[in-house]
């Protein structure tokens, strides 16, 4: 064939191209895409490239659930129709995926933890690509890239898989999650919320109310706490916002779950912030249990304050309203006791000594004792007796008995309704005791343990509670071998005695303590451990194995032993005056000696002075907890039910999981050197 010379190959070349085109030049893809879609931008199209598939794997990929994200948060997240939990929501990256329109938004700076998962380099991919579709394929590319390079950066960095994990947050520790509960739950008692008509309400109340509104329905928690939190005064909020992101700091420092390590730039498109976690543990908090625990406190208080306060009238007249009030306590104890526990067991037993309080000799009071459901079981059960008293004093100075001790009965009250959903495991019989006249010398539980040794049917073990709902995640416990470093030995007005510590006792403490730990509780340290004197004491003495057990801070507990030996002081001091020598050479009926004289005056300012130290105390500290009972200060109002209702869960969960001897020898006392 002959070779075409260069002018004719041209014109070849141009007589083909008018030929295919029939003499007019085609359209360029710009004008043809113009034609289709005019001026709205060209959707995302994938071809079957290898460039086109691994975009829309990685366009799926942002398409699936997230997890992790507790509670419906303030970033615009839904929760699904028939969703268990909050968390369990479906979160899209689309706009059309699973849109909503009704979100809750609650003001505030989002922050943005690292990337922790490919899904993260997936959304960053899809945006771009929605962005700007053209440039999908060198997106693709860059995505790709990268997902390479996190793989083995990830190697290097030690990780190991990639899950569906919340990125790069290690959960926090138990010491710090009940750190975290006891600084929000003491915020929220301080802080306010707007109501409807724009007057304000206590927030704690308001969550309270939420709870009970939803019914245990967790999810339903959440949406109106995240509803609610819009109604918070800023500064509240932020304060709260701050407690958790203070521990979410703390719990990111302990190491990195994913890559990248601290201080990347790359974050996912919807990620957890503080908001979203304050909506859930706050929904965690104030439960079902925490408001039916408020609403046993109400009932106690509301009978007790049924009756008048105050300083007015006579003598007689204010007695007969203490003892009035304490009727109706009683009354309505009772009442809550059939409701939630069972059937109740009126244990009555005369009273002597009182006359001066308005009580005749032989007048009738009662302790009130159930038992609870129990598994069945081939051999006798061991006996777990659980006490709190149910009197109060310090009426007339405004008292409404609610931290001591209205409080330790709702503990019961959280605790039967536990067991009458799920009994206590074989072998185990767990019975309630609300005991009178605690305050003026454990008068009912002296009286109870008077009738059990009679009837050689005391306890295998006690558990006495008493004060509940202040101190967060701190508790202390008193046992019989402290009694034994008590001042009260064989002196007045205890007349204590030191009986050995059983086996039992020691064992079941023990317990007691490797449960609470592992629930976050923190017992008082041993230099500041506080000795409770409440009805443990009888059982104690008696040489029944028991404990005493109240809810408090270690700073509390601090204090607690500050108060009690600056008040040991000056009781010392003051039993050791001659305070009739004293009072006879004022009043110039007696002359001593020069040096008489100048010693007796010189106890009489070393008693003062000890006075005005334990006084002085006491007014630097007016929440301590030996401050706060038998006067106006224990309101209800000083309780938080959430701690309370927490307390309660762990004892109930160390009642639960104690174990017994096999040959169910639990209720011998072999005594143990002290």
């Amino acid at each position: 064939m002959m070779q075409m010379d260069p002018a004719s190959a041209a014109r070849h070349a141009n007589g083909t191209f008018l030929n295919r085109h029939q003499g007019g030049a085609p359209a360029s893809r710009g004008s043809l895409q113009h034609a289709r879609w005019g001026n709205r931008h060209v959707p995302l199209q994938l071809h079957n490239r290898p460039a086109n598939l691994l975009t829309g794997v990685l366009l799926l990929g942002s398409l699936g659930p997230g997890t992790g994200l507790p509670g419906p948060v303030a970033a615009g997240r839904r929760v699904a129709p028939g969703a268990a939990d909050a968390a369990a929501a479906p979160v899209a990256l689309l706009p059309a995926a699973q849109a909503s329109g009704r979100y809750a938004p609650v003001a505030g700076p989002r922050q943005v933890p690292g990337c922790g998962r490919l899904g993260s380099i997936a959304n960053g991919v899809a945006a771009a690509c929605v962005a700007r579709p053209r440039s999908c394929g060198g997106v693709m590319a860059v995505g790709a890239m990268a997902a390479v390079g996190g793989l083995a950066y990830a190697r290097i960095a030690g990780a190991t898989t990639v899950s569906d994990s919340p990125p790069s947050r290690r959960p926090a520790s138990s010491a710090q999650k009940a750190a975290q509960e006891d600084a929000l739950q003491a915020a929220v008692a301080e802080a306010k919320a707007r109501v409807d008509d724009g007057g304000p309400i206590r927030l704690e109340d308001a969550l309270l109310q939420i709870a009970r509104d939803c019914d245990g329905d967790r999810a339903c928690r959440a949406g109106m706490i995240n509803a609610l939190l819009q109604h918070v005064p800023p500064p509240s909020l932020a304060r709260l916002r701050q407690i958790v992101a203070r521990t979410a700091q703390a719990a990111e420092t302990q190491g990195q779950a994913a890559w990248p390590m601290p201080g990347a730039d790359a974050a996912p498109l919807n990620p957890t912030n503080a908001v979203q976690e304050l909506v859930d543990i706050l929904a965690g908090l104030y439960t079902l249990e925490a408001a039916e625990f408020q609403d046993d406190m109400e009932a106690i208080v509301g009978a007790t304050a049924s009756v008048g306060g105050g300083r007015e009238g006579s003598d007689g007249e204010i007695q007969q309203r203490w003892i009035d009030a304490n009727t109706r306590r009683q009354n309505a104890i009772a009442d809550l006791l059939e409701r939630h526990a069972g059937p109740v067991n009126r244990l009555p037993f005369p009273c002597r000594g009182l006359a001066h309080l308005g009580i005749a000799d032989g007048a009738q009071a009662t302790n009130l004792h159930v038992i609870l459901p129990g598994a069945s079981t081939e051999r006798p059960p061991q006996r777990v007796l659980l006490v709190a008293h149910g009197d109060m004093i310090g009426r007339s100075l405004g008292s409404e008995g609610a931290y001591d001790n209205a409080s330790g009965v709702a503990t019961l009250l959280h605790i039967a309704r536990q067991l009458q959903h799920a009994p206590s495991p074989p072998g185990t019989q767990v019975e309630l005791l609300v005991t009178a006249h605690e305050e003026l010398g454990f008068l009912g539980a002296i009286a109870y343990v008077t009738a059990c040794q009679q009837q050689h049917n005391c306890p295998t073990f006690v558990i006495n509670v008493d004060m509940t709902g202040r101190g967060g995640h701190g508790y202390a416990i008193s046992g019989t071998d402290d009694l034994a470093g008590t001042p009260y030995l064989g002196k007045p007005p205890m007349y204590l005695q030191a009986p050995a510590v059983s086996r039992t006792e020691q064992e079941a403490r023990r317990q007691l303590e490797a449960h609470f730990a592992l629930q976050g509780f923190t017992a008082a340290p041993a230099a500041a451990k506080p000795w409770i004197t409440s009805d443990n004491i009888p059982f104690q003495n008696a040489s029944i194995p028991c404990v005493g057990i109240t809810q408090i801070s270690a700073a509390d507990a601090h204090l607690w032993q500050q108060l009690e030996n600056a008040r040991r002081a000056w009781q010392q001091l003051d039993g050791e005056m001659d305070w009739d020598s004293w009072k006879a050479q004022r009043d110039g009926r007696i002359r001593l000696p020069a040096d008489q004289a100048r010693a007796l005056q010189d106890r009489y300012q070393a008693v003062d002075a000890a006075h005005h130290d334990f006084m002085r105390l006491r007014a630097s500290h007016p929440t301590a907890p030996t401050v706060l009972i038998h006067g106006p200060r224990d309101k209800l109002h000083r309780v938080s039910p959430a701690m309370g209702a927490s307390f309660a869960d762990a004892l109930v969960g160390a009642v639960r999981s104690l174990q017994w001897p096999a040959d169910g020898a639990a209720g011998t006392a072999a005594p143990l050197e002290n």
